[in-house]
């Protein structure tokens, strides 16, 4: 999507009031309604289930905006908990006005949709790495959808704005804290990324995707 659509989705969202929950408070969960669409202006939120075996994260990176999306065009239950992973501030557009707005607008509309695709497109791809891959195959997957969400070029690096903590990781893919760290030492040694608290750096994408990808 090219930078004139996202400024022309902000500023429509710029309109309405902002929402904002802590680090850690649950936004939404399950058999609460979507009535708007959300978009994050500030933090990142994630997706998850609980089942008798414990918590399971959905790996989708844009959950407000695109479970939102779902149910503005839905009638489908919600069955998630939403949870700030940081302090959160999100705009929140009445699903009605969000149609109105895609319904003015076809190109954009187009584009909106195509993110949205695109993004489950990525989720299915890597989900399956991560269901049937090594614990290298998992985190370097993760960290494919993040770029995919996230990533932006500054400096001629591949910069994605996000917590990538290796406690998030590790919650994301279900694998201990204490694997995960091991995983993304790998990934360092391998001079695929680079880390700090609130971001990482991507050195090469493709060979990013050729270790999600292998079956070493």
């Amino acid at each position: 999507m090219t930078k004139a659509k996202i400024t022309k989705i902000k500023k429509f969202f710029s309109q309405f009031p902002v929402q904002k929950y802590t680090k850690g408070e649950i936004i939404f969960k399950p058999g609460d309604k979507f009535t708007h669409v959300y978009l994050n202006k500030s933090g990142f939120a994630r997706a998850y289930t609980v089942t008798p075996k414990g918590e399971s994260t959905i790996n989708l990176f844009r959950p407000l905006f695109t479970f939102s999306v779902i149910h503005s065009i839905s009638d489908h239950r919600n069955d998630y908990f939403f949870q700030a992973l940081t302090p959160v501030e999100v705009y929140a557009a009445p699903a009605s006005e969000f149609k109105k707005f895609l319904e003015s607008d076809k190109e954009l509309s187009f584009s909106v949709m195509e993110f949205f695709f695109g993004s489950l497109l990525n989720y299915f791809n890597n989900q399956g790495n991560i269901v049937n891959g090594n614990a290298l195959n998992k985190v370097a997957s993760v960290l494919l959808h993040l770029t995919h969400d996230y990533g932006t070029v500054k400096n001629d690096k591949l910069i994605v704005n996000f917590p990538a903590t290796h406690r998030v990781i590790a919650n994301i893919i279900g694998l201990t804290r204490e694997t995960t760290s091991v995983q993304m030492s790998r990934l360092q040694k391998m001079n695929l990324i680079s880390t700090k608290r609130s971001q990482f750096v991507v050195h090469s994408l493709d060979k990013l995707r050729e270790v999600s990808e292998s079956s070493d």
